[in-house]
């Protein structure tokens, strides 16, 4: 389907269809897309319905077949589970849609459904028989799914924004979320940025009724048991498993891009989605950020060996020099749903437009390589082995983005510092809801396996991901990762260490699993990586945007809840201007403060 939401009415009256629209306009307001409105007894729904696409064969919804799901939904076994559900039923052989599909399987095989979906899938299944709500969310968490309670109803929607617009719950931003958003730290994972709406955690399905609520974990990194692969080639079982996740999320309609850095990680996705769509005869398109400048972003020095041996590849260049951080404010920061965001939204933005505009509707890229077959593993193994000729051998080898090692674990584990622009009163806070505790355990430093569950495990990658799903529903390009797959994960998890990194370069298992897919120059990466992307961050904090980031901080709604001491933070921000080093956090809380003055009236907060 597409991004939704739902009522369901505690007292059985009909859910008005002014509320379900009033519910969708945080989407339409960006979204040239008709909005479709349904209702079934208690049970009313809503959903984007792209001009001039039919989501649905004829006779799908109408007012003499009851909403059962609604879902947005890819699902990747879906020729497997139609068979599975014919040999209990053969009618169910014949379903089309993804929510006829999910409903046959709710009805086969009730609450443990979830065993036998694959793929993106965010699902709401009312039963009628227990007058319970199910709220599902996949392994990956590739679609947001949110919910909240009042007094005569459930509502629930793809965003936290598209519930508060119900004007059902009072508009208020949740201080705790907001503390470990500013603080870097962990945030329990049902929590949103508003008071009220709780958030649906990836791997986990939520019943409710009228009087209660269970939430089951079904699924996560920290528990998940893979088979010992045992195969001899554990590079070409990468590389199958790499392709199978990118043919996946190829384009069923329109273009298919990929926002191209030159590193290994986008490099694989776009060699490997350049050879599927060369044999249907299509072409992909690769966008790349140019700098003329010597301290901007261009990455297209490597970038261009790739697309110089593909011949369906159209490169399309997006200048990244005037794109520095709030160029493009408030436009590019105009997320109601949350202050998190990536390092350079403008430039991001000015990508997803020139996508668009070039017929492209899913647009991939390299992010989730590291987490999968890279990041600290190998050097944390030989640091925790006492390898320490090794570990300087391979720093020596590999360059000066491993010298940090140390202070990198030694920040992961150690507790948030308090800037000393937060209040007394957020300090306290923060240890009343725990945000004030390091982000991960010795105990699972000292061991490589875990190490690598948590940094698969980790929020930010769910985080990012959801950032993708509402960009997507706001430029009509939807945004994939497909080396966030759970089955690469498993994958690696199910490796042994010794086929994983153990000298330079990195990502060892990764270049012999594209040998011959890559150019040289990719596979073997030269002394000449690039320009950092530092420049053009510092040259719009401290210069470009300066005006911008004075104006947030002249009178930051942070200090109006009580977060932050304000004349301290505008004046650590001055002090960084004449150093020229942009200060720690400064980037949370801009953002925080861009959100809260797009999402909120002054005198709500």
């Amino acid at each position: 389907m597409s991004p939704f939401c739902g009522i369901v009415s505690f007292d059985g009256a009909p859910v008005e269809p002014a509320l379900l629209r009033r519910m969708m306009l945080p989407l339409t307001l960006h979204s040239d897309s008709a909005v479709e409105i349904r209702s079934s007894g208690e049970l009313g729904a809503a959903w984007l319905q792209p001009a001039g696409i039919s989501l649905f064969r004829p006779g799908a919804l109408t007012a003499a077949k009851p909403i059962r799901v609604i879902a947005d939904a890819r699902l990747d076994n879906r020729p497997k589970l139609l068979r599975r559900l014919a040999e209990h039923d053969p009618a169910t052989a014949e379903l089309e849609t993804d929510e006829d599909i999910l409903w046959a399987a709710y009805r086969r095989w009730g609450l443990e459904w979830h065993r036998h979906l694959e793929g993106a899938v965010t699902a709401a299944v009312w039963d009628p028989d227990t007058r319970e709500l199910v709220l599902l969310r996949d392994r990956a968490g590739e679609r947001g799914l949110y919910w909240c309670r009042t007094d005569l109803s459930l509502l629930f929607a793809s965003e936290p924004a598209m519930l508060v617009a119900s004007g059902r719950i009072a508009n208020e931003p949740s201080r705790p979320r907001l503390l470990a958003y500013l603080l870097g730290a962990q945030a329990e994972p049902t929590w949103s940025y508003f008071e009220g709406v709780h958030r649906v955690p990836e791997g986990h399905q939520v019943r409710l009724t009228a009087d209660r609520v269970a939430t089951e974990c079904y699924w996560d990194w920290t528990s998940v048991t893979p088979e010992p692969w045992d195969g001899p080639d554990a590079a070409a079982e990468l590389a199958r498993r790499l392709q199978e996740a990118v043919d996946r999320r190829l384009a069923p309609q329109g273009e298919t891009g990929v926002l191209l850095s030159g590193g290994l990680d986008s490099s694989s996705v776009a060699a490997l989605a350049a050879g599927t769509l060369e044999g249907r005869s299509r072409r992909l398109w690769a966008f790349t950020w140019t700098s003329q400048r010597g301290d901007g972003i261009d990455e297209t020095p490597l970038s261009r060996a790739f697309i110089r041996s593909r011949p369906n590849v159209v490169e399309h260049p997006v200048e990244a020099d005037a794109l520095w951080p709030f160029s493009r404010y408030p436009e590019a920061y105009a997320d109601p749903n949350a202050p998190e965001t990536n390092a350079f939204p403008d430039l991001l933005l000015a990508t997803l437009e020139a996508a668009r505009q070039q017929g492209v509707t899913v647009l991939m890229n390299g992010i989730g390589g590291d987490p999968v077959a890279g990041w600290l593993v190998p050097e944390l193994a030989l640091l925790l082995r006492g390898r320490f000729g090794a570990l300087r051998h391979r720093w020596h080898l590999a360059g000066l983005r491993h010298a940090g090692l140390r202070r990198e674990l030694r920040l992961l584990a150690r507790p948030p510092r308090w800037p000393n622009w937060l209040t007394p009163q957020a300090q306290r806070q923060a240890k009343e809801v725990g945000v004030d505790r390091s982000r991960i355990s010795w105990r699972t430093l000292s061991d490589s396996d875990r190490f690598r569950r948590f940094a698969l495990a980790s929020p930010a990658n769910a985080a990012a991901l959801e950032r993708f799903d509402r960009l997507h529903h706001r430029c009509a390009v939807r945004i994939a990762a497909p080396w966030h797959d759970p089955d690469l994960g498993s994958l690696v998890l199910a490796l042994p260490e010794r086929a994983l990194d153990t000298v330079p370069p990195g990502k060892r298992l990764v270049r012999a699993a594209m040998a011959g897919s890559l150019p040289t120059t990719i596979l073997q990466p030269p002394v000449d990586k690039g320009r950092s992307r530092s420049g053009l961050w510092a040259r719009g904090l401290l210069g470009g945007a300066q005006q911008t980031v004075e104006r947030l901080l002249s009178s930051p709604r942070l200090a109006k809840i009580g977060l932050i001491d304000g004349q301290r933070l505008l004046a650590a921000y001055h002090d960084s201007v004449a150093r020229q080093t942009v200060p720690p956090r400064l980037w949370e809380v801009l953002t925080a403060e861009s959100w809260l003055l797009a999402s909120f009236q002054l005198d709500i907060i």
